[in-house]
């Protein structure tokens, strides 16, 4: 693996948007995103999960994938998706405040 550190880091961020998620639902809040919230709706938190964890794999795979053919372009892919997935957890520890 090319960016195991990223990599380890998008894993930890998306499973807490995950919880985060959970929480702010629980608590009676809603899904922002569309697409997360057709999954929600259509599929309840196991489908989410499963849904979350699907892109968490296609995206390791697509940083490898890019990765080979240029590895500074697969490691700012890598770091931008770790940043990206920071930004709903961001908003949700403030909506919890």
């Amino acid at each position: 693996m090319l960016y195991e550190s990223h990599y380890i880091w998008f894993i930890f961020v998306s499973s807490l948007d995950l919880m985060m998620t959970w929480i702010v639902l629980y608590l009676g809040g809603r899904e922002a995103n569309p697409l997360a919230k057709h999954v929600l709706d259509a599929f309840g938190m196991n489908g989410m999960v499963a849904y979350k964890m699907a892109l968490v794999v296609f995206v390791i795979i697509l940083c490898e994938w890019i990765g080979r053919r240029s590895h500074p372009a697969g490691r700012r892919l890598a770091t931008v998706a770790v940043a990206m997935t920071c930004i709903p957890i961001l908003i949700a520890f403030t909506l919890l405040l």
